[in-house]
């Protein structure tokens, strides 16, 4: 697989993602949305941003994974915050950043969405993934 990043001058200088992925492959995975939650669906770092954050990202890298994509192979990342106050969003880029850093994952295109709630209670933090593999 080819990942091109694209960081154009005529927009805004990104922050911890890129503008614009260009990727070729042959297997596209699609990562259902993922929370902070353990295999027992226990929430992890209830009210803590950062810690749901990283959770949030670990598991949607072991989807990735599961599917034989690795986190290198990730061209797009959502993610849903509830109350992205700039307090709460300095501590959930620390989560995600710590994250992606540890799982070998890179910059890729991202989208970042302020909602009223999430599926469950508690959770603050949910994102899902899109990888493109050969």
């Amino acid at each position: 697989m080819t990942i091109q990043k694209i960081n154009p001058d005529t927009i805004a200088r990104p922050h911890g993602h890129a503008q614009v992925i260009v990727a070729t492959g042959g297997k596209h995975v699609y990562i259902s949305g993922q929370i902070a939650i353990d295999v027992d669906e226990k929430l992890l770092g209830e009210g803590d941003y950062e810690t749901q954050g990283y959770h949030t990202v670990k598991n949607a890298y072991a989807a990735v994974t599961a599917s034989g994509a690795s986190p290198k192979d990730v061209v797009r990342l959502m993610v849903y915050v509830v109350d992205p106050t700039q307090e709460n969003l300095d501590k959930l880029y620390g989560g995600l950043a710590r994250a992606v850093s540890e799982a070998g994952g890179s910059t890729t295109a991202m989208t970042l969405i302020g909602v009223v709630g999430l599926s469950t209670p508690g959770a603050l933090v949910e994102a899902d993934m899109t990888a493109i593999t050969d």
